[in-house]
């Protein structure tokens, strides 16, 4: 099931975004070989501040099976600031007020069916449902080339900021998506998918867990249930047994895709 962390519910997901940023280290710097800073097990950076926003999506074991990070960068960005030598001269600034980043993309989730498929178009359509409520019509990014494919099959309208060329661990390109009501329709339409596509929880309402919170949400929303990706290599759990749940329970008492499949698995890369 997708989730929506900002600033205004981070409180709740203390134990879910150490998961996230473990997953990104095993995901960029274990499978990828990307030279990122590492603390503690967990991949950050200078993105990962109050105005970051990451779309999270949960297995059934209630394992981080993808995530996207979106931010506004009308400050800072990382393709200003890193990958400024990409960009053509005259284009639109990317500090205009309109434009937010995507970065940091993944999906630990194998295999091109349509189920799985639907749950990265998911995790895709978050950020432009989101930049549409906000007012914001673009989204900047750099990817590796090799990810082009999936964005384009999954519906994203982008354009290509200048040639491709290498970035150190591949080649990659600098890119603008369109963010607009039609091409959230589309979407839409083509992966049946509900709206909003992932959920914001504000509080628990007295569950126990964030995902006990959101399973009560959805209880009665098929469309949604669908979204939640299956344990590897195992059925769902009952009872909420999930790693990060036997995590809290006690604290309060005291999937490994191959390099060579991974840039079918990620959804964007060094962003």
């Amino acid at each position: 099931m997708l989730h929506l962390i900002t600033s205004h519910n981070r409180h709740l997901y203390s134990l879910e975004l150490d998961a996230l940023h473990r997953a990104r280290k095993v995901v960029f710097v274990d499978e990828l070989g990307w030279q990122l800073r590492v603390e503690d097990g967990m991949e950050r950076d200078e993105y990962d501040d109050e105005r970051a926003m990451h779309i999270v999506g949960f297995d059934s074991a209630e394992d981080v099976a993808m995530s996207i990070r979106v931010r506004p960068a009308d400050d800072r960005s990382m393709l200003a600031d890193h990958f400024s030598h990409h960009l053509p001269r005259g284009m639109r600034a990317i500090d205009d007020g309109r434009t937010w980043e995507v970065s940091r993309g993944f999906s630990r989730e194998r295999g091109l069916k349509r189920a799985v498929l639907m749950r990265k178009a998911a995790c895709m359509i978050a950020p432009l449902e989101m930049a549409l409520e906000a007012g914001v019509d673009r989204y900047v990014g750099f990817t590796d080339v090799r990810l082009l494919g999936l964005y384009y099959h999954i519906g994203w309208k982008i354009d290509l900021l200048g040639d491709p060329m290498p970035y150190g661990e591949g080649d990659g390109v600098a890119y603008q998506a369109e963010v607009s009501n039609a091409v959230v329709r589309d979407i839409r339409q083509t992966w049946g998918l509900p709206a909003p596509a992932c959920i914001e929880l504000t509080s628990l309402n007295g569950a126990a867990t964030v995902h006990a919170a959101a399973q009560a949400m959805v209880r009665d929303d098929p469309a949604r249930a669908q979204l939640m990706a299956p344990a590897p290599g195992s059925q769902a759990p009952r009872g909420g047994a999930g790693r990060i749940a036997a995590l809290a329970k006690a604290r309060s008492t005291t999937a490994n895709p191959s390099t060579a499949q991974q840039s079918v698995q990620t959804l964007s890369t060094k962003l």
